[in-house]
């Protein structure tokens, strides 16, 4: 049985449950009862190089144990080390120390997967737990939420072998193949190696598609040039001239003497090339921007029928007037993609029309990859929020229009609080944001002020607005 030895914890002149990091190295870390330990000849430091210590034997030494007495037989002192990206060690991992070390391959995979795959140095804080081991019963020092030997340290993590560039441009038949004047891709605002994901969205025509849509793509350091570079990875396309692939491999020009393929669609429409600069890959998709909504309620008419907007040309929605039959159409026309009814929620591209089972305002929501489709009638739409009589509770009725698209109503505001727009008085769908660009789901909006105002809820075409006129 394990006996009690250290169980009161580790002692120094302060509380040592607070985890007060050590600067000097020569000082010992931990120390109790017969036990002193200190930090290793790697976290000694400031800072910590893992390519260096992975090309010196992978091991990156963290606490020295300099005396153990009064050990019971057969008992061991062991550790963990606790990694956070953060001072708090929210989201932290937890590592075996061995022989007074850690992996230093694992740390930099928890480096890559928690901070990100950037080469930059970045604070890591580290802490440890102690335990007191004996067979395969463990004692905790000083309890569940005690750590000891804190301490922030820079991390380099080992770079990557590939370059990614802080901006790329698609150049060729969309701007007559000038490299000055390269049209530059989109991209988040996070670090290029965190996300090295890429996208620009153009249009094809039939006649460019009919004689060949010819692409390549450049990188900054090219693009500044202004012209051609005859130099490794100074321009990306494909294997070989003439591929007609939507995706595939992205090939980084070989060297000085030898180019990369250019890349040549015989597709039209709207499209979206994404392209992947860490795993080297391309794709072009459908970047259609809205699908209409042609049926009875319109006479089949597709400029007389709401349109649904996307944020990722896979998933559309929005509120359409539907009486009966209708079909999606991807073009204001009937020569592009048609979306019938294959079975309940499911549509196909060369399916029956699609019965919304009456005569209404419906949020329709569709996803073109998977082609599932579903209807929401919308009985009633109103006001809600603490700046109303109703608070949060109950909705102030608006009325619609015959057609269902416009709902005007006066409510009674308070001089303080937020309001917003919901349907069927629930929250399955309500409207928020901008006013001049209601979106699903969007923040609240602050109240117009004391007195009662007529609202107008404009659902007839894209963006929804709401406006508020004081009575």
């Amino acid at each position: 049985m394990l006996m009690a030895v250290l169980s009161l914890g580790f002692v120094a002149c302060e509380d040592d449950t607070k985890a007060i990091p050590q600067s000097n190295a020569q000082e010992a870390t931990m120390s109790a009862n017969g036990l002193t330990v200190a930090y290793g000849s790697d976290l000694a430091g400031e800072s910590i190089d893992l390519a260096t210590l992975v090309a010196n034997g992978g091991a990156v030494n963290v606490i020295t144990t300099e005396a153990v007495e009064n050990l019971p037989a057969g008992a061991a002192v062991e550790y963990t080390m606790q990694i956070s990206a953060n001072e708090d060690y929210s989201n932290a991992t937890s590592f075996v120390v061995e022989n007074g070390a850690v992996s230093a391959t694992e740390w930099d995979n928890w480096f890559r997967g928690t901070i990100g795959k950037a080469p930059n140095a970045k604070n890591n804080y580290v802490r440890f737990a102690a335990y007191v081991a004996e067979g395969t019963s463990k004692v905790r020092l000083g309890g569940p939420d005690t750590w000891f030997a804190a301490k922030a340290i820079s991390v380099t993590p080992i770079a990557l072998d590939i370059t990614i560039e802080e901006a790329y441009y698609l150049l060729g038949t969309i701007n007559g193949w000038s490299v000055a004047e390269a049209i530059k891709f989109n991209h988040s605002e996070a670090n290029v190696y965190d996300d090295p994901i890429f996208t620009l969205n153009f249009e094809i025509s039939e006649e460019e598609a009919a004689a060949g849509w010819w692409w390549k793509i450049v990188p900054q350091s090219t693009y500044e040039t202004g012209n051609w570079v005859n130099a490794k990875n100074a321009s990306y396309g494909v294997e070989n001239d003439g591929d007609t692939a939507t995706e595939g491999i992205l090939f980084g020009r070989p060297n000085e003497s030898q180019d990369c393929g250019a890349g040549c669609l015989k597709i039209s429409g709207q499209l979206r090339l994404t392209i992947d600069m860490l795993n080297g890959t391309y794709a072009f998709t459908s970047a259609v921007t809205n699908l209409w909504t042609p049926g009875n309620a319109n006479g089949w008419s597709h400029a007389d029928s709401q349109m649904l907007y996307t944020y990722d040309f896979e998933n559309y929605m929005g509120f359409a007037h539907l009486d009966g039959e209708f079909k999606f159409t991807n073009a204001a026309d009937w020569n592009h993609t048609n979306y019938g009814f294959a079975e309940e929620g499911k549509i196909s591209t060369d399916g029956d029309n699609i019965n919304a089972g009456g005569n209404g305002l419906f949020w329709c929501q569709v996803n073109t990859t998977e082609l599932t489709y579903s209807l929401y009638l919308a009985e009633t739409l109103g006001v809600i929020g603490d700046a109303t009589s109703g608070a949060w509770d109950n909705s102030t009725a608006l009325t619609p229009s015959a057609d269902f698209l416009v709902w005007t109503g006066d409510v009674e505001f308070k001089a303080g609080g937020e309001w917003k727009l919901r349907a069927n008085n629930a929250w399955d769908v309500n409207l928020g944001g901008d006013m001049n660009n209601l979106s699903k789901d969007g923040s609240n909006i602050a109240t117009p002020g004391e007195g009662v105002y007529t609202v107008t809820l404009d659902l007839s075409k894209l963006p929804y607005t709401v406006s508020v006129a004081k009575k």
